[in-house]
């Protein structure tokens, strides 16, 4: 059990030291240097081909950008002109002229209902402009100048590294399937809200959680968690107060390794050299365009992060951590081991950055991917799982959106005495597993009492 929830405890900081849209819906979107094209039913709307290419009606799309259109009913060709380049887009063929210069297209140019569909990327990128495809809101983002996507995203990273302290509202949306007792599944819809303040110097946190779930249509709601953590030179001490049977108990527990502190080190040094890790693992930075949010514009980009950061962070401490010398410290070899060991892959993370301040205001990201493999590296310290929990997990979805708040003007906070005088951890569970048991034996013996009377 210790082994178990030390894990969580890792997955968790793993989580979210590595942290995300306003609205999603089925409609594809046209954003032209973050204006949204209008599209009507005499325009035609923008649709997914079979070669899951997105073809957008010709004139509206074309106009909207600024170009000039014409259409050669003879050869059935669109044309499209603008800024002395020519776009010519022949009708169900594989290519599009570039003034004369014929070149090939992964899908083609169709008429339909009487419109005329035109492959966007190639005839945009064509006459000079970048085209991304931001996949959760299902937007064509077209923009007719250069973005420094990577330059924006290095900055406000940058500036992240340096917060002293700031709060997070965090909202955690997750769906499986679980068997029930009769061995049907159910779909199970979770939203877990949670209100987090970090300190970074020295390392502590105040965590605050709520839970709705709904299966088959029941919904309960109840607070989850209440968590304090903080870090150290001398190690790590978590304080929880979870819900059992509708009390509140405060629990703690202690992982005296001075590994923590070496690894969440905030000096000069520290900050700089996470700062060059950061950008060393994070590629593919792309700009997904402009959003008002109240009085501020944010700037929309994703990125991808190399699961290979984390066998960089924590290889090192790794290599220089002490040959273990009782379980607690096994433990903590083993489950930084087995995180440097697994494969987690690539991760795409949304991030809005504040175009005033240049600073990051808001992540999204995918949990499930990232759970499933870190569940799957796993395995040899937490051994194999039921049948049921691997299907479980196989089938989550899960999605974080965490809203950064007061950077650097965070309200400080004590832990409670409760907390810091509470059982450890292994105690207390040790001892509802001794009243549950003592609970068991007497239900039997008033069963066997009852009978003997009977």
């Amino acid at each position: 059990m210790k082994k178990t929830i030390f894990t969580l405890s890792l997955i968790l900081m793993l989580v979210l030291s590595s942290t995300t849209v306003f609205a999603q819906n089925n409609e594809i979107i046209v954003a032209i240097d973050s204006e949204k094209v209008e599209f009507t039913e005499e325009s035609g709307h923008p649709f997914v081909d079979e070669n899951s290419r997105t073809l957008v009606p010709f004139r509206k799309a074309l106009e909207s950008y600024g170009a000039t259109v014409d259409w050669n009913n003879d050869e059935r060709i669109a044309i499209a002109e603008k800024d002395e380049i020519k776009v010519e887009v022949p009708i169900d063929q594989s290519y599009i002229l570039v003034n004369g210069e014929q070149k090939a297209t992964d899908t083609q140019a169709k008429i339909v209902n009487g419109r005329t569909y035109l492959p966007i990327r190639a005839v945009i990128e064509a006459f000079g402009s970048s085209v991304e495809w931001d996949a959760s809101l299902k937007t064509v983002v077209i923009t007719t100048t250069p973005v420094d996507a990577k330059a924006i995203f290095t900055e406000a990273n940058n500036k992240s590294i340096d917060w002293k302290n700031y709060d997070a509202d965090v909202k955690v949306d997750i769906s499986l399937d679980v068997p029930d007792a009769a061995g049907s599944v159910q779909t199970m819809n979770m939203k877990m809200n949670m209100y987090m303040t970090l300190f970074v110097n020295p390392m502590k946190a105040k965590i605050n959680a709520d839970m709705l779930v709904n299966i088959a249509g029941q919904e309960m709601s109840q607070p989850f968690m209440n968590m304090y953590m903080t870090i150290d030179e001398n190690g790590m001490n978590q304080y929880m107060s979870m819900d059992n049977n509708g009390t509140y108990t405060w629990m703690k527990q202690t992982i005296a390794n001075e590994m923590f502190g070496d690894l969440l080190k905030y000096d000069e040094e520290a900050i700089e050299k996470n700062k060059e890790t950061a950008e060393k693992y994070t590629k593919d930075v792309k700009y997904f365009g402009k959003y008002k949010d109240k009085d501020r514009t944010l700037l929309r980009l994703e990125y991808t992060m190399s699961g290979e950061i984390y066998k960089d962070m924590l290889g090192e401490s790794l290599e220089n951590m002490p040959a273990p010398t009782n379980e607690q410290e096994e433990a903590t070899y083993e489950a930084l081991k087995a995180l440097v060991d697994g494969n987690f892959g690539d991760t795409k993370y949304i991030v809005y950055i504040d175009e005033e301040t240049k600073e990051i205001v808001k992540y999204e990201m995918d949990l499930g991917t990232m759970i499933q493999l870190v569940m799957g590296s796993m395995t040899d310290l937490l051994g194999e799982m039921p049948q049921e929990v691997s299907d479980m997990l196989k089938s989550m979805k899960a999605t974080m959106v965490m809203e950064v708040l007061n950077v650097n003007h965070a309200e400080d906070f004590e832990i409670p005495e409760e907390a810091l005088n509470a059982p450890e951890m292994n105690e207390y569970l040790e001892q509802l597993s001794q009243e549950a048991a003592t609970e068991e034996t007497t239900e039997e013996e008033t069963t066997e009492e009852t009978e003997t009377e009977e």
